[in-house]
């Protein structure tokens, strides 16, 4: 089977500088168009059925890809992004820095993220993320075992979590662009990398 491993689009979190994570902004017109120019691409992917993020960003994506090839969508609510900034999210960032200026003083919270394994405060254990994360990938396999082609439409937190314990890539992804492609060969329970655009790993 082949898959394909899609980052959303631009969102408006992204345009006016908001924390993202569990917040649930839509895509920003500039990311729909994204998509629009995106969906030719996609149209010669062979692709026969999407799984999403239930996050609008994602879904929206989804459903712009899925115009001209109509194939069956299901919202897989554990591919939805880490809920990495807690209480900040949605906030702008340099508002945040104003409003969270106690909490963001304290050395726990100066550092955090994926890789380090913290979140900020309210945010989600890296640990019970990673977990979720597997159980839906589980969940999606055994879901489309009978077809050839899926496409998963996600997050970049889900991304990493994907790589780093799924795919077993030891380096971190440094940079991830709007609608960044990964194809993935999945045969006899291996996955292989066949293509990534749009990634950029540690040297």
């Amino acid at each position: 089977m082949k898959i394909y491993l899609i980052r959303h689009s631009e969102s408006i979190d992204d345009i006016e500088d908001c924390y993202g994570g569990i917040a649930d902004f839509d895509l920003s017109e500039n990311g729909k168009n994204k998509v629009k120019n995106y969906q030719e691409k996609i149209n010669n992917y062979g692709i026969e059925k999407m799984y999403t993020s239930p996050y609008k960003r994602a879904n929206q994506t989804a459903q712009i890809l899925n115009e001209n090839i109509k194939v069956e969508m299901k919202v897989v609510d554990d591919i939805r992004e880490l809920n990495q900034y807690g209480i900040m999210s949605g906030v702008n960032r340099e508002r945040a820095k104003e409003i969270f200026s106690y909490v963001l003083e304290k050395e726990e919270y100066k550092n955090f993220g994926y890789y380090l394994g913290t979140t900020f405060l309210g945010g989600e254990d890296i640990k019970e993320f990673d977990n979720r994360v597997k159980k839906a990938i589980s969940f999606i396999l055994e879901d489309s075992k009978e077809l050839d082609c899926i496409a998963i439409i996600t997050h970049g937190g889900v991304y990493r979590s994907i790589f780093k314990n799924i795919l077993d890539i030891d380096k971190k992804i440094i940079g991830l662009e709007d609608l960044a492609t990964t194809s993935l060969d999945y045969t006899n329970e291996k996955f292989t990398i066949i293509d990534t655009d749009g990634i950029e790993l540690e040297k």
